[in-house]
């Protein structure tokens, strides 16, 4: 299970929680938890996304590539 996906997991399990809990301060607590867990779950999916967007880049790069330039070289 991917990082995002365990932290919205666990933002359900506060929300199941909070139906569940009688009085409403242990209400507000678990609906906190649960907006934190979700913001770190769409904080994983930012950090995913830059990662995949760091690897794309440095593989586009023919600099990064030593045998790219070569190829470069013959298409010209």
């Amino acid at each position: 299970m991917d990082t995002s996906a365990e932290f919205r997991k666990y933002a359900a399990d506060c929300e199941k929680m909070v139906k569940v809990s009688k009085d409403r301060e242990t209400k507000a607590v678990w609906k906190r938890m649960a907006e934190r867990w979700l913001r770190c779950a769409r904080l994983a999916e930012e950090e995913d996304a830059y990662q995949a967007r760091q690897l794309a880049e440095k593989r586009s790069k023919p600099h990064r590539n030593p045998h790219a330039w070569e190829r470069m070289a013959r298409q010209s």
